[in-house]
């Protein structure tokens, strides 16, 4: 009797304790699944800002330096006065060739009384031919003069206007060269001028990157004096002729919109987004879903899903350049593979885990 109880409290002891054996716990992960897809990869290059529109300013006269006007780094409109030269000489020979145009006036104006005279004369025999001829010659002659002394005084008042150096256009004076007092020559550069209504800015682009590029592309431009904005511009420029010295091939983009607070010389960076389609074994993936050990880089996926529920898979993977929508994966993987994005460093090999929504 004793024999018989003491078994059936075993057997109940047996029963109870299966009965709180604890359940496999499956982990809920998170994954995404593979489709190919174009990556974007993104490049930036440094260049110096500077205007679209620039001129060396010069006096197209000899002289000496009476008053300048304006100083380094101003801000010019159309039109506005520089710098003059002492116009002195000039003004005296405006004043000798308008007494000579007087007098050349005055002779064409009796040249042609005495042809229209002796014409008259002529006319009613009461002179010769050869007088006539004289009287013709004298007032062409006459009138030869008269309009070359007009153009010399054309000349002279031009010549006078260009004691007055004037701004081409609306923009910003640098390279200011010349003071008061100072002797200057015909075209040699005494300052520049630069347009503010356009900047642009040239870069160097690598020859495997040169195709990706072609005018009307668009691109972002920062600036070192206002790095948190961007600004939009186009390419104007692509050459595809490289540098003797380098394997560059010199490029300019132009910004969209005037920004008053862009001046040439300010440094800058080119960013531009490249758009490759990728070949139908390659594959991105999110850059913390890769990892790397002694053996190389791989990813962890989840295979035989079965009601949601897979086995954790080491995949050994070859991956590629890095891009602005992950990493590239030229190898190990196929399409709709379900490849873990989170909780990696928690699961292992042959694992059984859920696979969220």
């Amino acid at each position: 009797m004793k024999h018989l109880l003491s078994l059936a409290i075993t057997l109940l002891f047996i029963v109870g304790c299966s009965d709180n054996e604890p359940e496999e716990k499956i982990r809920l992960v998170r994954t995404v699944s593979l489709v190919s897809s174009q990556a974007t990869s993104t490049h930036s290059f440094n260049g110096i800002a500077r205007s679209d529109v620039a001129a060396r300013l010069s006096f197209n006269v000899n002289g000496t330096i009476k008053r300048v006007y304006i100083r380094d780094g101003q801000s010019v409109k159309e039109g506005d006065v520089i710098a003059t030269l002492n116009d002195s000489f000039f003004k005296l020979k405006v004043a000798e060739v308008k007494a000579s145009l007087k007098q050349s006036r005055v002779k064409l104006e009796n040249a042609k009384s005495r042809y229209k005279r002796i014409k008259q004369l002529y006319v009613n025999r009461s002179s010769s031919l050869s007088d006539l001829d004289n009287a013709r010659t004298t007032k062409d002659s006459a009138n030869a003069n008269y309009r070359a002394m007009k153009n010399r005084l054309e000349q002279a008042d031009l010549k006078l206007s260009y004691t007055k150096l004037r701004s081409p256009m609306n923009g910003n004076i640098s390279d200011l060269t010349i003071h008061k007092g100072e002797n200057v020559t015909p075209a040699v550069k005494i300052a520049s001028i630069s347009s503010t209504k356009s900047i642009e800015v040239p870069i160097s682009i690598p020859g495997s990157l040169i195709d990706n590029l072609k005018e009307g592309q668009k691109c972002n431009v920062t600036f070192d004096a206002m790095s948190k904005r961007k600004f939009e511009a186009i390419v104007t420029e692509v050459s595809h002729a490289s540098s003797k010295r380098t394997t560059t091939f010199p490029v300019v983009v132009r910004l969209v919109q005037h920004q008053k607070r862009i001046h040439p010389g300010m440094s800058a960076s080119v960013r531009f987004d490249f758009h490759n389609t990728l070949s139908k074994d390659s594959f991105v993936v999110p850059v913390h879903a890769l990892m790397e050990d002694a053996q190389g880089y791989y990813l962890y996926v989840v295979t035989d899903i079965v009601n949601g529920v897979g086995v954790i898979e080491r995949r050994d993977v070859q991956r590629g350049e890095l891009t602005t929508n992950g990493i590239i994966i030229r190898s190990g993987v196929q399409s709709n593979l379900q490849v873990l994005t989170a909780g990696m460093s928690r699961v292992h090999e042959e694992q059984r885990v859920r696979v969220g929504s």
